[in-house]
Formats: structure tokens, sequence, C-alpha cells
């Protein structure tokens, strides 16, 4: 697909996977096609070069490759510039691509749903800032089922649009000067997002501010997808962005000049935001009108399908220990879940145990002694969407507890920070239950279908059918024990049935 925003243009190639899709080429260039919105109405001639360009480019690509027509997503810059229709005009007579801008309320609905395609228990309010608009919409489960009840609004707030010129050259007084104009516009939102408790950014302004964050705070989860900022942490960097930390934040070591620019206005903004809807908390997402765009095409068929189990079958792919080993594993685990300690929730610890089997076999191929670390590392940062932070190192942890019960987890304090004790002992058991299944049938699928897990009071019974009583070892019941340590129970075998 192809998103032409007031900023950037960027080609993102997915590769889909029944509800998962996960981008496995991005390129973009930062044309700054709104820039001189505010100042002439008309869009950046500069901006329109590069534009040409990268979308030129951008054509060789998806032709060489075969790939289908790209999916278009022009947004502000290209429905309110007077000269955008025949921009959109000579861009497709130069390269057949139809760059026509979507509207403001469909850059919405798509945003929220990019939102929820990941993730469906995602709830709130979604600010999608863009260079010449701020979209905001409420999320929530029920719209990813009726995406016609999605209820946005598009407003002229990006910075481009809201205060233009040359962002560069901006100081905190010029900053301070805007807060009345956006606060007034901010109280004409609509009433349907008062009163909800998370607020979820959207946008690589916000973005980039929630890196500065993560660096500045040495945060040891170095993804942004889900990172979460209390309402007080949130303010503090949004107002050091355009205030004591706006030097800083032009000159950050590593990012464009065209991106650093930005993050000052994205710092007021959100302070804005925070102060008119008074969330409880804010979570950054990496899913927006893009993944909206992808989802929107997805067959209905598969649109209701956990996007967390399809991912983690996708990254499974080509690991024949264990492509084919998960379902039987989860079969075999799942009688333990009213047994766990606390979790996260019944149907979260449900779905993480599930994708725990699906990655069950990764780190096969990998050196022994190094095996249980690399697959931590391994699953703390795999394409698969649908987790928390504290959810995502919960998954590491059981993985990385399927090769070891002693060692500590590597990313020193990650694992303290995020998880609890209940947590990280239920990531234990998760691991030993595992670590017993693999032994217990030489991860072979066909045969765990043959053992059976269950608590009945104070005892853990493994049972399997009487003709495969002889696989019931020594080394297995050591598994069986270790496992009914960890849960305070007491090891039996015997018969099915």
């Amino acid at each position: 697909m192809i998103d032409i925003g007031s900023n950037s243009v960027r080609l993102v190639i997915y590769d889909v996977f029944g509800s998962h899709f996960t981008p496995v080429y991005n390129e973009k260039i930062l044309a700054g096609l709104g820039r001189d919105l505010r100042r002439t109405g008309r869009l950046s001639e500069k901006g329109k070069i590069q534009c040409s360009d990268a979308l030129a480019r951008f054509s060789h690509i998806i032709a060489a490759r075969g790939l289908p027509a790209p999916l278009v997503g022009a947004t502000a810059a290209l429905r309110v510039a007077e000269d955008a229709p025949d921009f959109v005009t000579s861009v497709k007579a130069e390269t057949g691509l139809d760059i026509s801008p979507i509207s403001g309320a469909e850059e919405a609905r798509l945003s929220a749903l990019g939102l929820l395609s990941n993730n469906d228990r995602r709830e709130g309010i979604g600010a999608d800032l863009g260079g010449a608009s701020l979209e905001l919409m409420r999320v929530g489960p029920e719209l990813k089922r009726d995406d016609a009840k999605v209820q946005g609004v598009s407003l002229p707030l990006g910075p481009f649009d809201a205060i233009g010129g040359n962002l560069a050259v901006l100081k905190t007084d010029d900053y301070a000067a805007r807060i009345d104009d956006l606060d007034e516009a901010l109280s004409q939102t609509p009433s349907y997002l008062d009163d909800e408790e998370t607020l979820y950014l959207i946008g690589g302004a916000w973005r980039n501010l929630a890196s500065i964050h993560q660096q500045r705070t040495d945060y040891p989860m170095r993804t942004l997808q889900g990172y979460r900022l209390s309402p007080d942490d949130a303010s503090q960097l949004a107002h050091w962005a355009w205030t004591d930390g706006l030097e800083d934040v032009l000159g950050w070591p590593g990012m464009r000049k065209a991106r650093a620019e930005t993050l000052p206005y994205a710092g007021l903004m959100l302070e804005r935001l925070i102060k008119r809807f008074n969330p409880k908390s804010i979570v950054v997402s990496m899913a927006g009108l893009r993944e909206g765009l992808v989802w929107d095409t997805l067959p209905e068929t598969v649109k209701g399908r956990d996007a967390l189990i399809d991912g983690c079958r996708d990254f499974a792919r080509g690991s024949v220990q264990a492509e084919h080993f998960g379902p039987p594993l989860y079969r075999f685990l799942s009688p333990l879940l009213p047994s766990l300690p606390c979790g996260f929730s019944e149907r979260n610890d449900a779905r993480l145990i599930q994708a725990a089997c699906h990655l069950a076999g990764l780190g096969k191929n990998l050196h022994p002694d190094y095996r249980a670390e690399l697959v931590f590392e391994d699953v703390l940062y795999a394409p698969v969407a649908g987790l928390t932070h504290a959810e995502r190192a919960f998954l590491s942890l059981s993985l990385f507890r399927t090769y070891t019960a002693k060692r500590k987890p590597p990313v020193e304090g990650l694992v303290d920070s995020l998880l609890t004790e209940a947590q990280r002992q239920t990531a234990a058991c998760i691991g030993e239950a595992i670590r017993l299944g693999i032994v217990a049938t030489g991860r072979t699928p066909s045969l765990l279908d043959d053992f059976e897990l269950e608590t009945r009071g104070a005892d853990l019974h493994l049972m399997c059918k009487p003709s495969r009583s002889s696989m019931i070892t020594d080394q297995v019941f050591y598994r069986l024990a270790k496992l009914a340590k960890l849960l305070n129970l007491t090891p039996k075998t015997g018969p099915v049935g």
C-alpha cells in the first residue's frame, strides 16, 4: 500500500497470514507535501517533486514484484490544497496511480480499524496526528464487528495547518501563543469522545516522541507498539518537548530534521489532549490508517480470528518442530488453566498459553548453550500483534522457561519491572508444562492426543492410553514432578479414564 500524508510518502508491502499481517518492506520519504498549506493554501513545490519521484520509484517496485494494484491512502494535504486536483491528475498520467484523497471521516474510520485490527481489546480514544490534520475517533471491540458504527472527526490541527512556516525556527513562545486556539478547537469535539479512559496515539511524531522517552528513562523494552504512559509521565514528556527540551528534541541524535521539527508541536498537542480528555492511560500504537486499509480488504471469514494466534503460527512457519505441534500441545495443557496462579485474566491467560504452544519449537536449531536467551529475545521482539508490553514479556519468559528453570532471563530488569511475582510464577508453570509435553511425546504431535493432564484435589495426574504406558519413563515422571511442585500438587500417573 501507498500512504501519502502531509509530511511523509510511504510504500509498505505486507505479508498476510490469516488475520495477521506484518510489513516485509517499508520505504518512506519526508516530502512535506503540506508544509506550505497555512501560508499559501497550496502543496509544497519541492514536496510535489519529491512525492512524484517517490511514486514513480514505488510503481517500478510494485510492477517488478508482480504485486496487485496498491491500496492508496492519501490524506489531508491532498484534501484541502487548492492545487491538489491538478497534482492528482499529473501523477495518474505519469505513473498510472490514482492518489485521490480519502475523506476525513474515512481516514478516522480506517485509523480506528487499524487500531483494532491487531488488538480487539482496545477501547478508548484514538488520536492520529498527521502533518495537516488530527483525527479523533472512539474505538471499542464492538466496532471491529461493525465498522459502520465508527465515530470520528478530522480536525485541521496538524502542525503544517495549525502553525505552518519553518517549524525548525519556532521557539517556546511561538507554541505557547497557540494554546488558546488549540484548546478552543478541542473543546468543540463531539461528546461521544468524552469519558474514555485510554488515549491511543497514532502517527510518526508521537512514536518518535515516545522513543525519546524510552531512551531518557532507560526503559528496558525498546519497542513502541503498546508502550504505555501514565498521564503524569505523558504530560511531563509533552510539556518538556515544546519548552525546556525543545532544542534537545530538534537536535536529537539519529533523527531526521524533517521529523524532529514536528515533535515540539506533537508534545504541545498531546498536552492539550490530556487536558481536554483527562485519560487514565496513554498508549502508543504502531497501527493506524495503513493497517486499517489492509484489514478492511481481508475476507470476512478471517476478520474474527485472533491476530496474536495467527501471528504466532506465521512466526513458527518453516520450523517443523513448531509448526504442527502447537494445537495438540494446547489441548494437552489447557486443563491446567484453572490451577495456574493469577496471570492476567482468564481469557488472556488462555490466549497467551495458546500463543506459547504455537512457538514451542522455536530455538531447536540454535546452539544449546545460548538457546534459552536467544528464544527469549526472539519472542520479545517477534512481529506479532495483540500484546501489551507485560504480556510480551510474559510470553517470552514462558518460552525461556521451557529451556531452563534456573538461569535469569536476559535484558536486565525487564521481567521484574513488567511482571508481578504471580505472573512470573505462571510463566514458569507454562514453561515446565510445555517441557513435559515435549519430553513425554518426543515432540510428536500425534502422540499428544494419547496423553491427558488433569488436576484432582491435591494431585496432578498425567494419564495415557494403556498402549502408551511404556512411554512414561523416569525422565517423564521427573518432568511431571517439577510441574507439580510449581503448582503445589502431588504428581500421579495412570491410564486414561
